[in-house]
């Protein structure tokens, strides 16, 4: 129950802890009241860092972390408030489980009970623990004087372990290795106040703005004459889409990557993102998509994120990938293979853009540029080796999305370079002098 009366006070009242513990409550249920009222869950982490180190050991522990309890009760560990006692889990864990929650809990404000446990001894119970602390003026900065404080009764408890007498969070859920090490699940989403107190929130959202990029550019018109004659069909098709994604790439980027959102600010906008997709759908309607859900993130924000991805991948599949380069001076640049694909079956590209001539460039790339491994290709510009063979393309695949300006070369995937690459999954491309103010991208054109 809320306290939201507030204390009369008179000239001459006798004053006693009732008056003042009275006002501290309306404070706090007002303030609760309010942020309840005009914010949607506020309540869940703001930050948080679990030592992964000690859990292997057994044992839960927290680096730091802040945040709001579902009753109000702020917490900011270990600035302002203690961190709980680490505690051992192996003997609690269930040895025919697999996994289990870990909890961030106090017992709950008691109207009419014993709310700071003031003596030493068992205060299990007890919202707050009295402890005295040195308080000096924050007028002079001196005149320090013992004041008793209510540090905030916080501690570790296991999904076993939750009554009704407790307000917990959900921290973390812990698993058992392949190898019966206990280790965090990073794919776990706890109620957050803020995207980047979950680290696997912020991938999720990460990986959909770079998907959406990609289908943005794969969709871009390359501006035409013939307009006025109208469009077909399948540019109107690519307009809408183009549409709907580049509208939600654009809000995506601003909440995640500046403002760092509260999880339901950047749920809603992929909602809107997946109805829109729905009208490219022939099985999928906006009724069927996912709610909300603050207290199960993970399960809402991966089936709508699988959703998405689905309805992307039906609407126009990835057949391209480009491996992002680097330039590392020298005339060198190397790159990571991050996706398995691109080394199954698939067909590389090179596109090289230099500022010469374009029968020379194509004349003199299979001779000076050389491709290999990162750890391979500065031995090859070393002993004047040759690396991978290029063979130039007069038609370069649609796939790639071809430029004017640029000239592209298959790349034969044999040899032992294309082993390395395989073995090392880096890539280096030695692009030399003679070819003046160079641009190259490499492209990986996937067999369906």
């Amino acid at each position: 129950m809320k306290r939201l009366e507030r204390v009369v006070w008179s000239e001459g009242m006798h004053l006693g802890p009732h008056h003042f513990q009275a006002q501290a409550r309306y404070f706090e249920d007002s303030i609760h009241f309010t942020a309840t009222a005009l914010s949607y869950a506020a309540y869940g982490l703001a930050g948080c860092e679990l030592d992964a180190e000690a859990l292997r050991n057994g044992t839960v522990a927290l680096v730091h972390a802040r945040g709001i309890f579902p009753d109000g009760l702020p917490f900011h560990m270990p600035e302002c408030d203690p961190l709980p006692e680490a505690r051992a889990i192996g003997d609690l864990f269930p040895p025919l489980q697999d996994r289990m929650l870990v909890y961030l809990g106090v017992p709950a404000y008691r109207p009419d009970g014993v709310n700071c446990a003031l003596e030493d001894g068992p205060n299990a119970a007890a919202r707050y623990v009295a402890e005295v602390e040195k308080v000096g003026d924050e007028n002079t900065g001196r005149d320090e004087k013992p004041v008793r404080v209510g540090r905030k009764n916080i501690r570790f408890y296991l999904e076993s372990e939750l009554t009704p007498e407790l307000v917990t969070l959900p921290l973390a859920r812990v698993m058992r290795s392949g190898g019966g090490q206990f280790i965090y699940d990073a794919n776990f989403i706890p109620p957050c106040l803020r995207i980047s107190a979950s680290p696997r929130l912020v991938f999720l959202l990460n990986r959909m703005i770079e998907i959406l990029g990609e289908k943005s550019a794969a969709f871009q018109r390359a501006p035409s004459s013939g307009l006025a004659a109208g469009f077909s069909q399948r540019e109107v098709f690519q307009f809408w889409f183009l549409h709907s994604v580049n509208a939600s790439l654009a809000s995506l980027r601003n909440l995640c990557l500046a403002k760092r959102c509260h999880p339901e600010e950047a749920y809603v906008e992929l909602l809107r993102l997946a109805g829109a997709l729905c009208t490219f759908g022939l099985d999928t309607h906006p009724a069927n998509l996912p709610l909300y859900e603050h207290d199960r993130l993970e399960a809402c924000f991966d089936a709508l994120d699988a959703h998405i991805r689905k309805l992307l991948e039906t609407i126009i599949p990835t057949q391209c990938i480009t491996i992002p380069l680097e330039a590392a001076g020298n005339y060198l640049h190397f790159g990571d293979v991050r996706d398995q694909r691109c080394l199954g079956r698939a067909q590389w590209i090179l596109a090289l853009r230099a500022q010469m001539g374009e029968a020379d460039l194509i004349r003199l790339a299979p001779l000076l540029v050389k491709i290999c491994s990162k750890e391979f290709t500065p031995r090859l510009v070393e002993r004047a080796l040759p690396g991978m063979q290029l063979t130039h393309l007069s038609v370069p695949p649609s796939a790639v999305s071809p430029r004017v300006e640029f000239q592209y070369f298959a790349v034969s995937r044999a040899g032992p370079c294309w082993e390395h690459i395989i073995k090392t999954r880096q890539v280096g491309i030695y692009v030399p002098g003679e070819f003046p103010d160079p641009e190259i991208g490499l492209h990986v054109i996937l067999e369906s």
